[in-house]
């Protein structure tokens, strides 16, 4: 529904509209040409800012209709509000109070990329993980039910969200219960990649009856025009609506589940929005309103590049002052207030996820046994040269962690070799399926966990620093992490060839080192519990483990010029450990120092305590250098997080010179 405001031109200095925006309540003085001016205002905004900050773009500029006409009918300081990932939730940051601190957005100190109950008090919860909403809304409806003034529950959902088994477990419990709760559901068509199942190719025939919703809108704004009788006759055409709809998508299967659907609507009609959501705000039990948005609306590559849209980098101090605007003309850049960008540290070698990507697509040139599977991350997780090679052994199963990790057991089971591609911090909603399925059978699937350690802007709900934790007390399971591109690949290769139970491999956010020491043909053979000494010392020995051990290098070269010559080993696995070495390691040093990017609970420090304590006749006394006992907050980088906890270069030379001076009082 075309609106006369949308005509006039935006840029990113002209937010007169957004500037008037203290409070959502500030919306409900704005006539529904403003509203479009707004929301174009708003589409300017997140193009100037997020692309300079970093951040996720495509989803937010998705929902700017949506969150302003949310924000217009409800009052969130007492109605409820929950964003399912909460990564769309820029534009209900902006209406909420904090477009001042916007240039902070995912910068140390600054906004977080998600929702979170600090920064305010329309964010509920602090979540990053895909499908819960409809869980949490349903817990506060049911809380909110015994209150006098019953507040009004919305959850807002993606279409590839709703495809997470808990997403469904709650709707179907949603229904049985038939609370007052509206679940909004963005279908935009995609993740971070194109959704995909059968729940998508469902959601695809009701997008099909968009025929339908758009005569629906236009024969609302004509009968609502009809004085004294448009009402009535609309109320008739409303019954024969239901009918069309039902004949174009027969057996709707959310009512099946007791929840009445309204829609599809058009996400991007703002005031067909408000109407709409006001309408379904009267109706009892479990409401859910389908919205069709495109993912990054208004970005110059939205249609043709969805996925890249997903997610903008920011930019380096020393940026261009100007990026492109929706029309492809230029926003004025930098704006008067923004706050400082860090300077982002200059690029080592290829990323690890890329190596990873490589190799894989390399061995499975060679044996065809060899499968993919990801979770909604074909991109995030090196796996889009795979699918593109090899379709047939691609298998992404949509946000469905449980699901993937059963079916890999499954795929073992009958002679293929699955690798499981997940980002740690999502392994842990399988974390039954590792156990049950894979390592209760010794079946070899492989898991290739990207992002495991600190993940800078993304925060504590992306975080990778439990999975050694939850890893390694399982029987059965071979735990490895590379400390650069040529031990990946051989790692993986190793973990192909072993074939008596699962192996895990994990990496972090970031690039290979361009220096990798010694020739992958100089090395020592690689296998489970065989470690590799870097270097050898007098009083002291760093074991490190994974990436973290080109800080562990770094710091034996600074003491080194300080006269201080301590050992680096690669411990390459935090199970099984090569306990030989530990043993002589034990013995022949003062000082044992483990180094990890990871929960110092559980990790693979603690397994090394587990082992000396086991040991007779140890001389060295063990520190564990890990992260603390509490949530990393999120920061610029994934080095300042290193810096902030100790743990990068100059960090372990601290900790390395307060040990050895200890010694000597």
């Amino acid at each position: 529904m075309s609106d006369p405001g949308s005509s006039r031109e935006n840029t990113a200095s002209d937010t007169r509209w957004l500037e008037r925006i203290h409070t959502p309540l500030d919306l409900r003085a704005l006539a529904p040409a403003e509203r479009v001016e707004l929301c174009a205002e708003i589409r300017a905004f997140l193009l100037d800012s997020v692309q300079r900050t970093g951040g996720h773009l495509g989803s937010n500029l998705g929902v700017v209709e949506l969150t302003v006409a949310l924000h217009t009918v409800f009052d969130f300081r007492k109605d409820r509000l929950v964003w399912d990932v909460s990564h769309q939730g820029y534009v209900h940051k902006l209406l909420t109070g904090r477009r001042e601190r916007f240039a902070s957005l995912r910068q140390t100190d600054g906004l977080c990329g998600f929702t979170d109950p600090r920064e305010s008090p329309f964010d509920l919860f602090h979540t990053g993980h895909a499908g819960t909403s409809i869980s949490l809304g349903l817990g506060l409806a049911l809380a909110g039910a015994q209150q006098a003034d019953r507040p009004h529950v919305v959850s807002v959902i993606g279409d590839a969200s709703l495809g997470a088994g808990v997403a469904f477990e709650a709707l179907n419990h949603a229904g049985a219960l038939g609370e007052r709760m509206l679940v909004v559901l963005n279908d935009n068509e995609w993740s971070i990649s194109k959704s995909v199942g059968a729940l998508a190719r469902y959601l695809t025939r009701i997008r099909s009856a968009r025929v339908v919703q758009r005569a629906q809108q236009e024969i609302h704004g004509l009968l609502q025009s009809i004085p004294l009788i448009g009402a009535k006759v609309e109320h008739v055409l409303e019954q024969v609506r239901e009918v069309l709809r039902h004949s174009i998508v027969q057996g709707h299967v959310f009512e099946e589940l007791g929840v009445t659907y309204v829609g599809p609507v058009d996400g991007h009609d703002v005031n067909y929005l408000v109407e709409s959501l006001e309408r379904v705000r009267e109706l009892d039990g479990v409401v859910l309103l389908h919205t069709l948005t495109q993912k990054g609306k208004g970005h110059p590559k939205a249609l043709s590049h969805p996925e890249r849209v997903h997610a903008a980098k920011g930019e380096p101090r020393n940026a261009p002052a100007h990026k492109l605007a929706p029309d492809g003309g230029k926003l004025e850049l930098p704006r008067a207030g923004s706050a400082p960008l860090v300077a982002k540290r200059s690029p080592g070698g290829p990323s690890y996820t890329k190596v990873f990507g490589d190799a894989l697509l390399s061995l499975a040139e060679r044996d065809l046994r060899v499968h993919a599977l990801t979770a909604g991350m074909p991109s995030g997780t090196g796996l889009s040269d795979f699918a593109e090679r090899f379709p047939l052994r691609f298998h992404d199963v949509g946000i469905c962690e449980q699901h993937a990790v059963a079916m890999a057991a499954g795929m073992a089971k009958g002679g293929l070799k699955p690798v499981a591609a997940i980002y740690s911090t999502f392994l842990q909603r399988a974390y039954d399926q590792v156990f049950q399925e894979v390592a209760l059978q010794s079946l070899p699937v492989v898991f290739c966990l990207d992002r495991a350690g600190l993940v800078g802007a993304d925060g504590p709900t992306h975080n990778g620093v439990f999975d050694i934790a939850y890893l390694r007390t399982l029987p059965n399971l071979v735990l490895c992490a590379p400390r650069d591109a040529s031990d990946l690949a051989r790692m993986l290769e190793m973990a192909l060839r072993h074939d008596s139970g699962p192996v895990a491999l994990r990496w972090p956010r970031g690039d290979c080192p361009r220096d990798e020491g010694i020739p992958a043909a100089e090395r020592r053979e690689l296998g489970p519990g065989k470690a590799e000494v870097l270097r050898e010392g007098e009083e002291l020995v760093i074991w490190a483990l994974g990436a973290i051990v080109q800080q562990a290098l770094h710091a034996a070269d600074e003491l080194a010029a300080r006269g201080i010559q301590v050992g680096v080993v690669d411990a390459r696995f935090a199970k099984p450990l090569d306990e030989e070495l530990l043993a002589r390691d034990l013995r022949h040093y003062r000082h044992l120092v483990t180094l990890e990017e990871h929960q110092r609970a559980g990790g693979f420090g603690s397994a090394v305590l587990e082992v000396a304590s086991r040991l007779p006749d140890t001389r060295a006394r063990v520190r564990v250098l890990g992260v603390p006992d509490r949530f990393v907050e999120h920061m610029s980088s994934r080095d300042e997080q290193l810096a902030a906890l100790g743990l990068d270069a100059s960090g372990v030379v601290k900790s390395v010179v307060s040990l050895l001076r200890a010694s000597l009082v």
